[in-house]
């Protein structure tokens, strides 16, 4: 009896695809690939928006006309789309795209081979279409203006910029993934964290008096220099060669572009073979079921409870402090603050946004550090729990008083996470006012019941598998995906409303009652819709059960 063949590299690569779409639709062989596709597609709409713009936008006269905006907005696009890339397996705190490694680990395929399909399978997502989009959009609508010469090569060269961002997200994602699973994660992070504020005080802040001249004399009254400048200091950096590249195509210097493909090819190949020195650390230490927690000796967490339900709300506070998505996930808006502070983001925002700058700023990087860390959770609430469920329908509780537990501790720790975030602005920057503060904190008490609502129902409804020991996760359906970030936006709305009524003057008193009477309607909406919340757990506890210990 022969043998079967092995399957060749574009097989592997087509059901690495498949795969990822069954996973999206948290569906396995045999269900509807049109669902598939329509889901795809709807997921990936805003590229189509985001690359119409920029295509307009380097065909506007002012812009086609001169001899230096083009280039400065393609090498800009190029850094800002390969910083996103990069950087968004630590933006998203997720796991979810290493998922195939592992399930596919007992195939007739290398691991290098495995880590080249990956790398290629994640540059066909929706997401990364998104972020490829305006750079997309951009260079097209040069290339419709000027002569591009040898047109083949700039398309083989903006396939070399993808790779090069594809193989150093990978990086990134393998390193994130590395740091979760060591025993000493919560210490790496905060010690990253620690030297990251440290080094980013040494570095000088951008200088942004050009906004001034430009708010005062128009762009004509810009200095020019400056944009040179950054336009060629954007191109000597690996993410720029591509914007580079279509400079020297236009003006015939072959030789030129032909160094800066090169050059993307050298730094993607570094870029894999870090990656796959970081893919092979992480599957040597993949084999523990989670981070090591110390001994702390006799103290026991459970030994002053005095009622059940306390005993509930310790055990879930300690399951997501000792979580290393958590920490993960903490760290993030800090991150954020520091970067926003060290390019002079907020005086870019300071001339569009006038006095209510550090209201809009204080509360989003609130929101946005509540929503991360109680989305996150909520939206899954039992998938952490795992076969530890089976424990908990069979043990003399309400099963009703856990969910509640898991609200009150995911609240809670959204909460606290936006009062750091707030207070961290406040020290950070030395900006923003008492106001500011307490309507960036009535924003966030108005999302939190939306997101727990919303989170209870999902939970009930899309429960999927959570592994602690980070080898595998189904994600989340596309349709909870939408819901969630529904849920999100409606928790947001207040804020934005009432900082877009107050305009450029700085929120007022009205702005945060406004915001506050919100809260109160959302906190009392979630506190109606908890007992419809609770029957539908009774009835649906068999099939939650089986969703979360499912291999």
């Amino acid at each position: 009896m022969s043998r079967p063949a092995t399957p060749g590299f574009f097989q592997h690569l087509w059901l690495l695809w498949g795969l990822r779409l069954n996973i999206g639709l948290n569906q396995g062989p045999g269900k509807n690939r049109l669902m598939a596709v329509g889901a795809f597609l709807l997921s990936s709409a805003p590229a189509w928006g985001l690359g119409v713009s920029f295509y307009g936008l380097m065909r506007l006269p002012p812009v086609a006309q001169n001899e230096v905006w083009p280039f400065f907005i393609l090498n800009l696009l190029c850094f800002v789309t390969s910083a996103v890339w990069v950087t968004w397996p630590l933006m998203s705190a997720g796991v979810d795209d290493h998922s195939e490694l592992s399930r596919y680990a007992p195939f007739p395929i290398s691991p290098f081979r495995l880590l080249i399909a990956s790398t290629v399978a994640s540059l066909f997502e929706p997401r990364a279409l998104v972020f490829y989009a305006p750079l997309t959009g951009a260079a097209l609508g040069y290339a419709s203006v000027h002569t591009v010469r040898v047109k083949w090569f700039a398309v083989l060269l903006y396939v070399l910029f993808a790779l090069l961002n594809a193989a150093w997200s990978r990086v990134g994602l393998h390193l994130v993934l590395n740091v979760l699973r060591a025993k000493n994660s919560a210490q790496l992070i905060g010690g990253g964290f620690v030297f990251f504020l440290v080094a980013a005080s040494f570095i000088p802040p951008i200088d942004t008096s050009w906004l001034t001249a430009v708010g005062e004399g128009g762009m004509e009254k810009m200095d020019m220099g400056l944009i040179v400048d950054a336009t060629i200091a954007l191109g000597r950096v690996p993410p720029g060669y591509f914007g580079d590249a279509l400079l020297e195509l236009s003006y015939g210097y072959r030789r030129n572009a032909l160094a800066n493909g090169v050059g993307m090819l050298f730094f993607m190949l570094m870029g894999l073979a870090i990656a796959y020195a970081l893919l092979l650390h992480f599957h040597r230490n993949v084999g523990r079921a989670g981070p090591a927690v110390k001994e702390s000796g006799d103290s026991d967490p459970f030994a002053r409870t005095r009622s059940r339900y306390t005993t509930l709300l310790v055990r879930e506070a300690l399951d997501l402090w000792r979580n290393p998505r958590a920490r993960l996930l903490a760290s993030v808006p800090f991150v954020l603050a520091i970067l926003m502070k060290l390019t002079s983001g907020r005086a870019l925002f300071e001339y569009m946004l006038g006095a209510s700058v550090d209201a809009w700023l204080m509360g989003g990087l609130c929101i946005y550090g509540s929503v991360v860390m109680a989305s996150t959770f909520s939206q899954n609430t039992f998938a952490y729990d795992g076969h530890g469920l089976a424990m908990l329908i069979a043990a003399p509780v309400e099963l009703g008083d856990v969910m509640r537990a898991k609200n009150v501790v995911q609240g809670t720790a959204a909460g606290g996470m936006a009062l750091l975030v707030g207070l961290f602005y406040r020290v950070y920057f030395g900006r923003g006012s008492a106001l500011d503060f307490l309507c960036a904190m009535a924003a966030v008490v108005a999302v939190i019941p939306v997101l727990l609502a919303a989170g209870n129902f999902l939970s009930l409804y899309f429960p999927v598998k959570f592994h602690a020991s980070l080898k595998r996760r189904d994600k989340l359906p596309l349709t909870a995906s939408m819901l969630g970030i529904v849920a999100a936006s409606v928790g947001c709305a207040p804020f934005v409303w009432a900082l877009r009524f107050a305009g450029t003057s700085g929120p007022s008193w009205q702005t945060l009652a406004i915001i506050a009477l919100c809260a109160t309607v959302n906190a009392v909406m979630y506190r109606a819709l908890l007992p419809l919340a609770l029957r539908l757990l009774d009835q649906r506890r068999e099939l939650v059960l089986r969703a979360v210990t499912r291999e």
